[in-house]
């Protein structure tokens, strides 16, 4: 694509190559990125705060323009002064460019007015947007001086942005690409029932979600360089709590879309978070959809692997139900290989076609050398979790665990194998081990902090060499020291046994938590489906898999990951299914390639911008009392919810680090998914 790239004004540089002698490219700019953005539909322009490239074939500069700062007077909150009015004098100026007066506007003014807002705007939506205005004034106001028109008269020229969005760091790292900016904008509103809204425009599980996430979005978040982080998923969970009826009761079944045939039926086979949302998105098309799973519940490892003192059973039942809201059917008990195939799915059944949300639901064992994996006390952590959470329905509840505990892994998993044995063990010790220091463990570091809090001992930097084992009973496990060794070409440390370290830990109980797998033995060959060398189903980037009509997602695709992007999975092959139904053609997710391109491009740029915030301490969520979680009520809801004073508060930290992000194409780009929630007032 270099070879196509005509002009531009990009990081403050003018860039002329329509005539020599030609200006250097941009630097590090992925043009590869825009070649594979749409094939056979070139990329003609983009916009950003960076400022503005133009393509071969791309419009005449004002109507680019017009079409990007229109959207950004549409997505302008009107708070502050500067850009509400800022983006209307832009906008007005280019149309009179666009209409063939450009040389009677005074664009020293429109210039003025896009520097007021760079420099004084409250938000990312105020501050980043003028780049592409100035760097057309300062570079190319020929361009913008023109005499013809480039466009029907009073025409916006907006359908040109093919694909636009407003997006911040913490929407980029979230796995559903979910507005955070704006249902915070929503909460700080006193409006928590439309900021569920926002959220439910992409899964369900909302509750669950602000319950469970592990957060990648405060991770990213830009509050981080001013003080903390918000507390992003508290605010989802308070969205949740106080936004009125049931999930359940806001739906009814909806009549099919246009071009849905009402006679087709689709099956999801498992009922976890990315079956769940690949029906709740399938059903509100107006689909026909089967749900199978082989557990007497919905939820999936929502429902048997997280314990109920994180995801309390009312609050997931009452999400999973919207299934059954929207004319959805679950049928429990059937379980994928046992009771029927993919294979009877597609050729005896009758479905037309088949997500496949089956997860990683089998543990592993350490594999030790000589482990006797029949030994008394010796569990894999899932199993360990699924046995107490069914056990939960027996009189009198989970039996009481007697002797000391060892965990060996330090994932989310294993944080809660320690948590929930620590409310069995009425008298000992919970220990966990973890081959490698504390700031590399994969769990989220608040469950680390929730165990401590429980008293669960931590043996950092101690590997498993072998279980001891008497009369067919667990009775101690033997770990090494290790160390850590220097950084990797990746920046990450590894770990080397000490040798002669070796101590042993008197124990009754070991459990594994070192990860899970897919349970492959649920295919046959008659079902056509390709396993990576990872042993999770083969999939493409629509979620087809090597059996047409067939689609996959969640962990059963990617491995054991989270729950936030099993859910965008699901959203997403609900919409590859629903194309491949109407078209029998590829879907295609420009969202998706376009956050490649923000990534490679770093076209977000700084956050927040050199301008000062005042300090504002980060909610801190209040707890049970610890002897409480683990003697009186073990079993109850550990964290407590924001009150509405609370999440005000915590929903005025957002700086709203938006940037405004635009492509222009040659023709139009498949909209399989939408490109940002689209909202005129965010």
């Amino acid at each position: 694509m270099e070879e196509a790239f005509l002009y531009g004004f990009w990081k403050g540089r003018r860039i002329e190559r329509r005539r020599p002698p030609e200006d250097a490219l941009p630097e590090d700019f992925p043009f590869e990125e825009l070649q594979e953005f749409n094939r056979g539909n070139p990329v003609t322009s983009v916009l950003g705060p960076q400022g503005f490239l133009m393509l071969r074939g791309a419009p005449k500069l004002p109507e680019v323009l017009l079409a990007y700062y229109d959207e950004a007077r549409r997505m302008s909150c009107g708070r502050c002064t500067p850009c509400r009015i800022g983006t209307i004098v832009i906008c007005e100026a280019l149309t009179e460019a666009v209409e063939g007066r450009g040389a009677d506007v005074d664009w020293e003014a429109v210039r003025m007015a896009a520097r007021q807002m760079q420099t004084t705007s409250l938000c990312g939506i105020g501050f980043s947007t003028p780049e592409p205005m100035i760097g057309a004034i300062d570079g190319f106001l020929e361009e913008l001086k023109t005499t013809e028109p480039v466009a029907a008269p009073g025409a916006l020229a907006r359908a040109r942005l093919y694909v636009s969005t407003a997006t911040a760091p913490c929407i980029e790292a979230c796995p559903a690409n979910i507005n955070i900016p704006r249902y915070i904008d929503y909460i700080r509103d006193g409006r928590p029932e439309i900021a569920e809204g926002v959220l439910m425009q992409h899964y369900p599980l909302v509750g669950t979600c602000g319950r469970v996430c592990v957060r990648p979005c405060e991770k990213a978040c830009a509050r981080r360089m001013v003080d903390q982080a918000l507390a992003i998923k508290d605010l989802k969970r308070f969205a949740a709590d106080n936004a009125g009826a049931a999930v359940s009761h806001l739906f009814s079944p909806c009549a099919p879309e246009a071009g849905v045939d009402p006679e087709e039926r689709i099956a999801v086979v498992g009922a976890g978070p990315a079956g769940i949302t690949c029906a709740y998105h399938l059903l509100q098309m107006g689909r026909r959809v089967d749900v199978f799973e082989m557990e007497n519940e919905a939820g999936g490892m929502a429902r048997w692997g997280i314990p109920a003192y994180r995801l309390p059973r009312e609050e997931l039942r009452g999400e999973t139900d919207v299934v059954k809201a929207l004319g959805g059917r679950f049928l429990f008990g059937r379980k994928l290989g046992r009771d029927f195939s993919v294979n009877d799915l597609l050729t005896k059944m009758g479905y037309s076609a088949v997500f496949l949300g089956i997860g990683c639901a089998l543990g592993q064992y350490l594999n030790l050398p000589d482990e006797d994996q029949s030994a008394e006390g010796y569990l894999k952590g899932l199993d360990f979790l699924l046995e107490v959470e069914k056990s939960q329905k027996n009189p009198g509840g989970p039996a009481p665990l007697e002797g000391d505990v060892v965990v060996v892994g330090c994932g989310n998993v294993a944080m809660d194998c320690c948590r929930t044995a620590r409310r069995l063990l009425k008298k000992g010790r919970v220990i966990v081990s973890y081959r490698r220091v504390e700031a590399s463990a994969p769990a989220d570091p608040e469950e680390i902090k929730g165990a401590r809090a429980e008293g669960v001992e931590f043996e950092f930097l101690s590997a498993p060499k072998r279980i001891l084992v008497e009369d067919g009973r667990v009775v101690g496990i033997e770990l090494t020291r290790m160390r850590q060794t220097e950084p990797d070409a990746s920046g990450r440390s590894g770990v080397k046994p000490i040798p002669g370290s070796e101590f042993v830990i008197p124990c009754s109980h070991v459990i594994a938590s070192i990860g899970q797998k897919m349970d492959v033995s649920v295919f046959s060959e008659a079902d056509g489906i390709a396993l990576s060398r990872w042993n999770t189903i083969d999939t493409k980037e629509d979620y087809t898999t090597s059996r047409e009509g067939v689609f996959a997602g969640g962990d059963a695709a990617v491995g054991a990951q989270t729950l936030i992007l099993a859910m965008a999975h699901g959203e997403g092959a609900a919409k590859s299914i629903d194309e491949y139904l109407k078209r029998r053609t590829p879907a295609f997710f420009p969202r998706r390639r376009l956050s490649r391109i923000i990534k490679r491009a770093d076209l977000l740029g700084r956050c927040p911008p050199a301008k000062p915030f005042v300090e504002s301490e980060r909610f801190e969520v209040k707890m049970l009392d610890a002897r409480e979680r683990t003697h009186a009520t073990p079993w109850a809801e550990v964290e407590f919810g924001m009150t509405r004073e609370e999440a005000w508060h915590e929903s005025k930290r957002c700086m709203r680090c938006y940037r405004l992000i635009a492509l222009t194409t040659r023709e139009p780009v498949p909209q399989t998914q939408a490109t940002d929630d689209k909202t005129a007032a965010l």
